[in-house]
C-alpha cells in the first residue's frame, strides 16, 4: 500500500506494532551513527580549514541526534551497540559532501516514513520522529550550503 492510500484510508486498516518500535530506533541509531563518523571522516579531508570547521560542527550536531535515538533506545529497554558500518567516501571534497547529503536525506525520509506509520496511535514515537525529521531538515541545509560552496564547476 502506497502513501496515498494510507492517508485517504482506501486500503485496509493496519495495526500497529509497538514492538516494531524498538527495532526501528537501533536501525536509525545505526545508520546516524554511521554518517556523524562519516562526516567527521570527510572534516579530516576537507581541502581548508574552514571547510573543515564547518563540517565538524556537522557532526557534532548528528552527535546530538545520536545521542537523542541511544538515549530512547535505553528508556525502552534496548541497548544501542557500537557498530555502525563502514563510511562511505569519494574522490573529492564535493563528491564526499554529496555523499553526506544523500544519506542525510535518505534518513530524513525514512522519519517521514516512520511518522505516517506511528502518528496518531503512538503520539511519543510520532513526536520523537518528527523531531528527527526536522533536524535532518535542517542539517541537510547546511550541507547543501557546503556541498554549493564546494561545487567545482561553481562560477566564484
Amino acid at each position: 500500500m502506497g502513501l496515498w492510500e494510507r492517508l485517504i484510508g482506501s486500503g485496509p486498516a493496519q495495526e500497529k506494532d509497538a514492538s516494531r518500535l524498538l527495532p526501528e530506533l537501533l536501525a536509525s541509531y545505526t545508520e546516524e551513527a554511521r554518517l556523524a563518523r562519516q562526516i567527521r571522516e570527510h572534516a579530516e579531508h576537507a581541502p581548508n580549514h574552514a571547510s573543515a570547521q564547518v563540517l565538524r560542527a556537522v557532526a557534532d550536531e548528528q552527535d546530538q541526534l545520536v545521542q537523542l535515538l541511544h538515549d530512547k533506545i535505553v528508556a525502552l529497554g534496548g541497548e544501542a551497540g557500537n557498530n555502525v558500518g563502514s563510511s562511505k567516501g569519494g574522490k573529492n571534497h564535493w563528491t564526499r559532501v554529496v555523499c553526506d547529503l544523500e544519506d542525510n536525506r535518505a534518513l530524513e525520509q525514512g522519519y517521514i516514513q516512520q511518522l505516517i506509520y506511528w502518528d496518531p496511535e503512538f503520539p511519543e514515537a510520532a513526536d520523537l520522529f518528527r523531531t528527527l525529521e526536522r533536524e535532518k531538515g535542517r542539517l541537510n541545509a547546511r550541507l547543501r550550503d557546503i556541498a554549493l560552496r564546494a561545487d567545482p564547476h561553481a562560477l566564484n
